[in-house]
């Protein structure tokens, strides 16, 4: 496993310390990469006019007000990607986490009902820009692939679970246009670390995938909703095909006659009325 994108860290860009009593945070297992906007302007209006020092204005600007008027303990995202392609760490402790593959309890996707959980858990990255109609420019979009393939490289991530902050939260993050752009980021992103899926693996959102334990998604939420309405208990509503949910299908299997092997695949879908 290995983490080689560049990235100014808290302290080279003169973060201020997390608030006391806070750090160091607790040592998370992840299993997302989350893509956020900052809902700052764009080119030629950034704040950072894609230089270092403006970089290092807006990263303080938004520590500033994530921790002043967010009240949190310190930045809520784990790295800030600019529109000159330059990654700054967030959270204090953020860079040398991942780079033995593991996170930090953070603050920037927080999970509303019928969302995906464990947002918090995971690194987020907030990108430069207000992504709703706007398009990325190829510099930014470079440093984000970098960085999601350092994550996942080093973290173990799949890249199918490279997310937008509106899968955990209510929210419009991080933008329209760049939300469309996640299968391609995907794509890419699998691509240098050689591994290959297919189109509907990407999308993310097919709801025909088979599921297993270890699937995520909204996929697997609805099949945990499903289940709840069958009064079969998958455990919290998260996203997470783990083991309560395994359970649960493999209840619902036997009650109707089929193989209790724990996948939810086209026959289990069609007696659960999912198809």
């Amino acid at each position: 496993m290995s983490f080689t994108a560049r990235v100014v860290t808290a302290a080279a860009w003169g973060a201020r310390p997390p608030k006391p009593g806070t750090f160091p945070f607790q040592m998370t297992i992840p299993r997302y990469v989350i893509v956020h906007h900052t809902n700052n302007q764009n080119p030629p209006n950034d704040a950072s006019r894609g230089t270092l020092e403006g970089a290092i204005k807006l990263a303080r600007n938004i520590q500033n007000f994530h921790m002043d008027d967010n009240d949190w303990s310190d930045s809520g995202h784990n790295f800030l990607n600019t529109t000159g392609g330059l990654i700054l760490e967030g959270r204090h402790g953020s860079l040398d986490a991942v780079k033995k593959g593991f996170c930090l309890q953070s603050a920037h996707a927080g999970q509303d009902p019928g969302k995906l959980a464990n947002g918090n858990q995971s690194p987020g990255i907030e990108n430069e820009g207000n992504f709703m109609t706007f398009q990325m420019s190829e510099k930014q979009w470079e440093s984000l692939v970098e960085l999601c393939v350092s994550l996942c490289d080093s973290c173990n991530i799949t890249p199918l679970n490279i997310k937008g902050h509106r899968d955990f939260s209510n929210t419009d993050c991080p933008g329209d246009l760049l939300y469309s752009q996640l299968p391609s980021l995907r794509k890419q992103v699998a691509d240098k670390l050689g591994m290959q899926f297919t189109p509907q693996q990407l999308e993310n959102e097919s709801p025909f995938v088979t599921l297993r334990l270890g699937s995520t998604g909204s996929a697997v939420i609805k099949l945990q909703q499903r289940l709840r309405d069958r009064r079969f208990n998958p455990g919290a509503v998260d996203g997470l095909f783990g083991e309560n949910t395994e359970v649960a299908v493999k209840a619902f299997q036997r009650s109707v006659g089929l193989e209790d092997d724990g996948i939810f695949g086209i026959n289990t879908r069609t007696k659960l009325g999912l198809s």
